[in-house]
């Protein structure tokens, strides 16, 4: 008789007519934080599967939060995210640069842009406001460079109102000069403080503070990474060959499910800043970082990632903390061997369930491989020739996806070496974008 630990055995018959045990697993060396499978017994089970009472229910009470009146325009619910404390702060911190700057440098060139600043003066909080709203319409009006948007040469591509917002000497000093944070305020490199996110951190901070403030999200999240397209010189920049910009800066991001709104993001630092704990995979780490960030916890939301994230030990961590969990399952991941090597025929499936924890395989079609997939919510049923947990995967999965389709439509593709203006701009964008879930 063969080894336990690499076999499956099932009961002598079916005690309940819908379910068998499973006594053996297989386990991946690359999980990392290994909690006994055979704890409790795997059972297989056949849909329908019957249905069962959660010990949570969800009720919160979702939606915006703290909105102003019902006539408010739509720039004051822009301020909400983007506040005049924050631009207050802005303004202080580009005219402190610009002072700097131009008190370092012993000699101007005639035809320099900083006569220009001298000639105007310092920048104020209206003069911010319209900067903002420049780069906000660069994005939905489209031109190869900045100078193009003052150009007067031809008629039909005219566009009088940057001329009447800003000078482009103006525009473009403001731009050069734009600062958040007071650059002597920064650690070295060298320093054991140093963060390659210093220059912008405020703001991300500032985006999850508002963000959490102004909306409670429904039941229905999901996790998923996010790229800043850029190719400047950072510690920060990553590479992901499966998205078209392949090179920028990597966002994790928890959003509501089916509205796109983002409730929480983190900047990846890259190892060296942002290590994983020791015993955890860096993908539990970052759904526990941001769900724990944004105080969504025992509160009974349903969780969706992709293989990624996705594991058993994170689905049973997360249900202890009140959060229902359903994602992808990679074939390297601790699992029962029935569901890591399934033998399966064209629209076939395999349930099987310990406790709350639902594990199903399913093959579309011959010639592909099964796709496995584990749940702390669903129960074995199938929908339109498919398991149901898969179809509500495909259902939610992508809220992530959606808020980034959304944001798109006011990014310019501009390209700027600093690369923290670049974190800044783009999530002044999707301020923006929450905008539309109050109007």
């Amino acid at each position: 008789m063969a080894d336990s630990s690499d076999s499956e055995q099932f009961s002598d018959g079916e005690s309940d007519g819908d379910f068998e045990v499973i006594s053996g697993s297989s386990e991946s060396e690359d999980e990392m934080n290994d909690v006994p499978m055979n704890a409790n017994p795997w059972f297989r089970v056949r849909p329908p599967e019957i249905d069962y009472l959660h010990d949570q229910r969800f009720v919160e009470n979702s939606g915006p939060q703290n909105v102003p009146a019902a006539d408010a325009k739509p720039i004051d619910y822009f301020l909400l995210f983007l506040t005049l404390d924050f631009l207050r702060h802005i303004v202080r911190e580009t005219n402190r640069y610009a002072q700097d700057f131009i008190t370092s440098r012993q000699r101007i060139r005639r035809f320099s842009r900083l006569h220009s600043w001298f000639k105007v003066g310092a920048v104020t909080l209206d003069e911010m406001k319209g900067f903002i709203s420049v780069i906000l319409n660069m994005g939905l009006i489209r031109k190869p460079s900045i100078t193009e948007y003052w150009n007067t040469k031809f008629q039909s591509q005219d566009t009088v109102w940057f001329r009447n917002m800003f000078s482009r000497n103006r525009f473009q000093s403001i731009l050069k000069f734009f600062h958040i944070v007071d650059n002597t305020t920064i650690p070295n490199r060298n320093d054991d403080n140093y963060s390659p996110t210093s220059k912008f951190q405020c703001f991300v901070d500032l985006f999850n503070r508002q963000s959490k403030q102004h909306y409670i999200p429904k039941q229905n999240l999901s996790i998923d990474e996010s790229l800043i397209a850029s190719k400047g010189r950072s510690s920060i920049i990553q590479y992901i060959p499966s998205k078209a910009a392949k090179f920028g800066v990597k966002l994790w991001v928890l959003a509501e499910a089916v509205s796109g709104y983002i409730c929480q993001i983190s900047v990846y630092k890259g190892k060296q800043y942002d290590p994983t704990p020791q015993g955890m995979l860096q993908g539990a780490y970052v759904v526990n970082k941001l769900l724990d960030a944004a105080g969504l916890f025992n509160k009974a939301y349903h969780l969706f990632t992709d293989s990624f994230f996705s594991s058993i030990n994170l689905a049973k961590e997360l249900l202890a903390k009140g959060t229902l969990f359903t994602g992808t399952l990679r074939a390297n991941r601790q699992m029962p061997n029935t569901i890591k090597n399934p033998v399966l025929q064209e629209k076939e499936s395999i349930y099987i369930r310990q406790g709350r924890i639902l594990l199903c395989a399913y093959k579309e079609r011959n010639g592909r491989k099964p796709v496995r997939i584990i749940s702390s919510f669903s129960k074995a049923a199938q929908e339109n020739d498919k398991p149901a947990m898969i179809c509500s995967y495909n259902k939610f999965m992508g809220g992530v996806d959606l808020a980034d389709m959304m944001t798109e439509s006011y990014n310019d593709g501009r390209k700027t070496l600093k690369v923290w203006k670049k974190v800044v701009f783009n999530l002044m964008h999707r301020m923006v974008i929450k905008c539309i879930h109050y109007l």
